[in-house]
């Protein structure tokens, strides 16, 4: 295969998944079927995908209809992956999720298409599609939260859109001022070249603040990301939180990475907005769990509660800060982009199978219990089982512990490159997230209510299914903790972790240049 080629299968990966919302609501309405049908849909989307991506090695690319399209390189299909594989977990476990089977079927037709829109983002260099897809995800993403039915979601819903508009037409007036400047929506390094310096500082500024406020990096993720991704249906708020915001961060580092604008200010901007989001994110979280939404703040619903959801969605503006951090170091020192956009990779990998996960036990728990307050939680015991192992797991890669993903993060922070104020935030922020992941397993596991209130006894909301996400996500991030810790420790697996690395350095170019190495 040739280094640059057109192929139409790169257009059926988010095609197989449109298809997927169509035919499933209409061709099946029992639950069972439908989520089976549906899960079919998204298996065979992530096995094409995984073949696009052993295609696009050492920075080759596919596109359709033309290089100006769709383009399929390595840092997109990776994106792609993860997305589809957390998506079909998703799509796994709604079936068991709602009780109401007559919802199913409407949720999986607004689920795909959430689903396929985040796709089509990180698979263009074009930011007029980049915009579409983002806002139609967000409109799809906004809906979904409604689906719980509760008048605090339509609350965030509310605060969902309205900041999402706010950001969107910052965004847009980045894109008419780009077609100012180079004539073409097209993200080409060329088209950049003779604009000048000072314009390309405004434009990529323009495109960061726009962006933040979707990412939800601080001040701006306070005000709508707790609310919405702990408002949201507990698969709904993994795909928010693993995905949809970092996709949005995604195209963030590929829009100003191409720009690339020599500004030492607008570097210490993102890397100062990055490190307030870091610890701010962090320490809330760690609020949450200890005092509730009264000290947290940023609560949709006149009843204070401290919400296992509402912490994890507080650790998700943390974690997003850590990629504005990367886009900001690579402004100030530019010699060492690949490096940090390598970085921009891994932490994509880690956040979004330990966020997935946590949010996924965490709706296990929800379920099991029938609250989603510890404060009115009567600890589980022996009916978290395994899961408490898997929550842990979540929670320890986000801590940067070793033998888990995240170490890798934490190596990308303590290698040299960086100074050691930022090395600082990113270890304070683990720590709070440390405390944060004991401290609720704990009222979890062997919690007592600190309110008076009656238990609905009996059969309880615990099908296995609800289990099975959280299981598979922290194998995943076990195994490749171990690959991370023995590998770069010289201790054996060197092999597959310089393997690891080289790939990571390779897909890392290609965030911000469809194609590298081209014969």
């Amino acid at each position: 295969m040739t280094a640059v080629e057109e192929s139409f299968l790169v257009i059926l990966v988010p095609l197989l998944i449109v298809l997927c919302g169509i035919l499933s609501p209409v061709l099946f309405k029992k639950g069972k079927t439908l989520a089976v049908f549906s899960s079919l849909f998204f298996v065979a989307a992530l096995a094409l995908n995984t073949w696009l991506l052993a295609e696009v090695q050492e920075g080759s690319a596919l596109y359709y209809p033309s290089t100006q399209g769709i383009i399929f390189n390595a840092a997109s299909a990776f994106v792609v992956e993860i997305t589809l594989a957390l998506g079909l977990l998703g799509a796994i476990y709604s079936y068991r999720y709602f009780e109401d089977e007559k919802i199913l079927p409407p949720f999986y037709m607004l689920y795909s298409f959430f689903i396929a829109t985040l796709i089509v983002m990180a698979v263009t260099f074009d930011v007029l599609i980049i915009y579409v897809a983002f806002e139609a995800s967000t409109i799809a993403g906004g809906v979904l939260i409604l689906f719980t039915k509760r008048r605090s979601a339509t609350k965030a819903a509310v605060r969902f859109f309205v900041l999402s508009v706010i950001g969107a037409i910052i965004i847009l007036a980045g894109i008419l001022y780009q077609n100012f400047l180079t004539g073409s929506f097209m993200l080409e390094q060329s088209a950049f070249s003779g604009v000048p310096n000072s314009e390309l500082v405004l434009l990529s500024a323009l495109y960061a603040i726009g962006f933040s406020i979707k990412v939800g990096i601080f001040p701006f993720g306070l005000l709508w990301l707790p609310a919405a991704h702990s408002e949201a249906p507990t698969p709904v708020s993994a795909i928010l939180s693993g995905v949809m915001v970092q996709i949005a961060a995604f195209a963030a580092s590929r829009i100003i990475g191409v720009i690339s604008p020599l500004s030492y200010e607008l570097g210490l901007l993102l890397v100062t907005l990055g490190a307030l989001s870091v610890i701010f994110g962090a320490a809330l979280a760690a609020v949450e769990a200890t005092s509730g939404s009264k000290h947290s703040r940023f609560h949709v619903s006149p009843v204070q509660i401290r919400g296992i959801k509402r912490i994890w969605a507080f650790s998700t503006s943390s974690e997003v800060g850590v990629f504005y951090m990367l886009i900001g170091l690579a402004l100030i020192s530019p010699a060492l982009t690949p490096l940090f956009f390598a970085g921009i990779l891994l932490h994509f990998l880690n956040h979004g199978l330990a966020k997935a996960l946590l949010f996924f036990d965490s709706g296990f728990v929800i379920e099991t219990s029938r609250t989603a307050d510890l404060s009115l939680l009567k600890g589980l015991g022996s009916r978290v089982s395994v899961n408490g192992l898997t929550y842990l797991i979540g929670g320890f890669s986000l801590s940067l512990i070793p033998g888990t993903l995240g170490y890798n993060t934490f190596l990308e922070f303590t290698r040299g490159h960086i100074g050691m104020e930022i090395t600082a935030v990113i270890i304070t922020a683990a720590l709070f997230i440390f405390f944060t992941t004991l401290y609720s397993l704990r009222i979890i596991v062997a919690g007592k209510p600190k309110a008076k209130i009656e238990y609905v006894e009996g059969k309880v909301h615990s099908h296995v299914i609800l289990r099975i996400p959280g299981i598979v996500l922290a194998i995943a991030i076990v195994t490749l903790g171990v690959i991370v810790l023995l590998g770069a420790n010289g201790i054996a697996l060197e092999g597959y972790y310089h393997q690891f690395e080289e790939w990571f350095s390779v897909a890392a170019r290609t965030i911000s240049e469809p194609w590298v190495g081209v014969a």
